[in-house]
């Protein structure tokens, strides 16, 4: 429950900035995100609850707006509604404009989203938003002034594409030292409709063994239509301080030779599948120095306690 929590907080402010300057007053709202299927002609409700926050009495405005992703972290970029092609701004309206809010007080806002019966099948994508402002009524002032909101993601069923590339996969460094290893993945989408894409890394040893499988974007983060969106993935055996030795490092979170990184990712309702490879070097070098002192000083003392036995034995003999 605590993660549910920490990620609204954390959306809330992410989202915030790229509306405005800060997040609206001290304002929350939760949830963050809704995702609706909807027939063409149908209708949806939904509530966003909004939380003040602040130390003062504040009253909060609503406005929708479309939005459509402002770079490949996936990160929403607010733009005026009709710009674009998957623009549903026309379809949302509040119970409310408006709701005053006293310190530390509360209100659900109903929204429905009225889908028109000629909507072409695929995704459409808008944010329910609340200020301090009133919105402009000659125009939209996202941009303009702060304002937090939750994202609205419909998918109007029908004959949709689905339809992915990889554009992009590659590990942090050809070779390094010791773990962790950081791995990127691009993906873009080229259909009608977002997707939530979800895979794993197989990292194979020098011998064709499994060293590990690590999951790919368990957040459930969408790819847009007609964008891309770069997700991240790393590869460790411990947990360790930025301070701590580079020997500590090598030990702790050791790797030895050449691997192999598959990345193996399905997406959409058919499970449809793409893959990459990428190889890289992890070599300890101060690990492997130490050993080669320790091979050498292993071997003097073997000479050194054989000629000591040699010695005892020709004393012996006299």
């Amino acid at each position: 429950m605590w993660r549910k929590s920490l990620y609204a907080l954390l959306v809330a402010f992410v989202v915030s900035p790229l509306v405005g300057l800060a997040p609206a007053r001290a304002l929350t709202v939760a949830p963050v995100k809704y995702e609706f299927e909807v027939a063409a002609g149908d209708t949806v409700t939904g509530s966003i609850r909004l939380i003040n926050e602040g130390s003062a009495t504040e009253t909060f405005y609503m406005e929708v707006s479309d939005f459509k992703s402002g770079d490949t972290s996936g990160s929403p970029q607010f733009i005026e509604p009709g710009l674009s092609n998957r623009s549903m701004a026309a379809w949302v309206k509040f119970s409310q404009s408006s709701v005053i809010l006293q310190p530390g007080g509360f209100a659900n806002v109903n929204f429905t989203v009225s889908v028109p019966a000629s909507a072409s099948p695929g995704g459409y994508y808008a944010g329910v938003l609340a200020g301090t402002v009133a919105p402009t009524t000659s125009g939209n002032s996202v941009g303009a002034v702060a304002k937090t909101g939750s994202l609205l993601l419909v998918t109007v069923s029908g004959a949709s594409i689905e339809r992915a590339t990889l554009t992009g996969f590659s590990s942090s460094a050809a070779s390094g030292a010791s773990l962790p290893v950081d791995f990127t993945a691009t993906l873009q989408n080229s259909g009608t409709v977002h997707l939530k894409p979800a895979g794993v890394i197989r990292i194979t040893n020098m011998w064709g063994g499994t060293s590990a499988v690590i999951p790919v974007n368990e957040d459930g983060g969408n790819v847009l239509p007609d964008s891309a969106r770069t997700f991240t993935a790393s590869w460790s055996k411990a947990d360790l301080d930025e301070d701590s030795s580079e020997l500590a490092k090598e030990w702790k979170n050791f790797g030895f030779g050449p691997y192999t990184a598959t990345l193996i990712m399905n997406y959409g309702d058919a499970n449809q599948v793409v893959s990459a490879t990428t190889s890289f070097w992890v070599m300890p070098w101060m690990m492997v120095v130490l050993f080669i002192i320790l091979l050498v000083v292993a071997a003097l003392l073997v000479v050194q306690y054989n000629k000591w036995v040699v010695t005892q034995a020709m004393s012996k003999r006299r």
